[in-house]
């Protein structure tokens, strides 16, 4: 199993526990969840049972019912399976007559839990009484598995009716960082060089699902057109499924999404707000925070604004890209994206796309300025251009505990090059924007991350302080 490492602790503690274990796992979709526990847990899982979208009650309680019948063909239930608290009945009869056999710590997992608990359904009430009559005093794993975030918290972590405060392991599963990206791609005998990796992953992310459509043999650029703009390329209809399947509301969420999309810097919640035209109420709020915590949107400090309203801003690889090309490209063509390749749009993109690769790997580059475990606060500065003074731009800062602050310059460089007087000099004016709207007292440092290699010149000897190479990432 490539990486997992942390999650993969976690699920050999709850196996080896003399207790019984509640495990909640998390993540957006086609992150890897599923794999990851039926993977490991393999030789352990005595049931499993995976929500559907769209499907009622009664069709879910189908299935459970047909499933317990093909696992436990001798089992004479006690119940009907008429509704929920039957099935879990029944359930708890065939795991009993497990235990009898073996002493072996059973797992019971509940794939995409919220699609087994609609509105009509009384799934997650059975679900508590099997957990707290039965489960919990049998050493038993349950494990529940759910993309949509927010519910999995608000109705499964921090739920205050049957099955509060019972979770006791709460695993959130990431993206892959882009070196077990490289070691996941490696594993299925595609080599790339870091330009090659970085341009994949700036459009797919870490996402395991997507990755493996990878082709070995062939460019970066050629793998992008077959995935992202042929007639049945993966991602080329991918937008609509992510959210809907995600989202009970998506067009909300779509909204929200674009509406990001067209301001790069970030928003607001209350520009957001006015951008989609949707009510600033607490579902509002609560829709914002959802994409946090999928990872499609992240919260950046606005150190520019004398109200601290923080910005939020799209993150999400795919999302952005099919916004950007995707969306537009109604024709399929064979040579769509040979022919952008290198375009000034892609330049445009690519400069965007690099600065959110930053971000999603902060913690990348503050192992490279050596100062892994101090404090740090990741934040943004703007400032409008107004009569007296020009407007500044800085989309990403490090403001840390040791009354420094860097500005972070991302630039998607492939190879050597010189820092040109033109852009030298944007530099200075953001950096001493910056020093004169924000009043800060902190040391100011110019941060430079880019891939190629800076060469030393008279534009940069003064101005850039540190430099942290593409190596860093891997």
């Amino acid at each position: 199993m490539i990486g997992r490492k942390a999650e993969q602790k976690i699920l050999s503690k709850v196996l080896q526990s003399p207790e019984s274990e509640f495990v909640a796992v998390i993540g957006r979709r086609r992150v890897g969840k599923t794999y990851l526990i039926e993977a490991y847990y393999k030789d352990s899982i005595v049931f499993q049972m995976s929500g559907q979208k769209d499907f009622t009650h009664q069709q879910h309680i189908r299935i459970f019912a047909n499933k317990l019948k093909a696992n436990f063909p001798k089992v004479k239930f006690k119940e009907r399976n008429t509704n929920w608290l039957n099935v879990f009945v029944n359930l708890i009869t065939c795991l009993e007559i497990e235990k009898m056999k073996s002493d072996k710590k059973q797992v019971v997992f509940f794939d995409e839990l919220p699609w087994l608990c609609n509105q009509k359904s009384t799934f997650l009430a059975a679900l508590g009484f099997f957990w707290n009559d039965w489960a919990r005093k049998n050493n038993i794993v349950l494990v529940v598995c759910g993309s949509a975030a927010s519910w999995m918290l608000s109705n499964i972590v921090k739920e205050q009716g049957s099955l509060y405060n019972r979770v006791t392991k709460l695993i959130k599963v990431n993206p892959f960082t882009l070196d077990e990206t490289q070691e996941y791609l490696q594993s299925k005998n595609v080599n790339f060089n870091l330009d090659q990796l970085i341009q994949l992953y700036m459009i797919m992310g870490g996402i395991p699902y997507y990755l493996k459509e990878i082709e070995p043999s062939i460019s970066a650029v050629q793998n992008i057109q077959n995935i992202c703009f042929s007639e049945n390329g993966l991602l080329t209809h991918e937008y609509g499924n992510l959210y809907d399947a995600l989202f009970t509301n998506s067009k909300d969420y779509k909204k929200i999404i674009e509406a990001l999309f067209s301001k790069r810097r970030g928003l607001t919640k209350m520009e957001i707000a006015v951008a989609t035209k949707l009510t600033p109420n607490g579902d509002f709020y609560d829709k914002i925070e959802e994409l946090v915590e999928c990872g499609f949107v992240v919260e950046l400090q606005d150190m520019g604004e004398k109200t601290k309203s923080n910005l939020f801003r799209l993150v999400d690889e795919y999302s952005f890209f099919y916004h950007q090309f995707i969306k537009k490209h109604k024709v399929k063509s064979e040579d769509y994206w040979y022919r952008l390749y290198n375009s000034p749009s892609y330049h445009v993109w690519s400069g965007y796309a690099f600065e959110n690769f930053c971000i999603r790997n902060i913690d990348k580059i503050i192992d490279g300025l050596k100062i892994a475990g101090m404090k740090s606060n990741v934040g943004s500065f703007y400032v409008k251009k107004k009569a007296d003074s020009d407007g500044a731009q800085i989309d990403l800062l490090l403001d840390r505990d040791d009354q420094c602050i860097n500005i972070i310059e991302c630039k998607f460089y492939k190879q050597e090059f010189y820092l040109s007087a033109e852009e030298a000099n944007k530099i200075k004016r953001r950096k001493a924007a910056f020093a004169h709207f924000s009043k800060t007292k902190k040391q100011i440092f110019v941060t430079l991350v880019t891939l190629g290699t800076l060469i030393p010149s008279k534009e940069s000897i003064g101005l850039i302080d540190q430099e942290i190479s593409g190596t860093v990432f891997i």
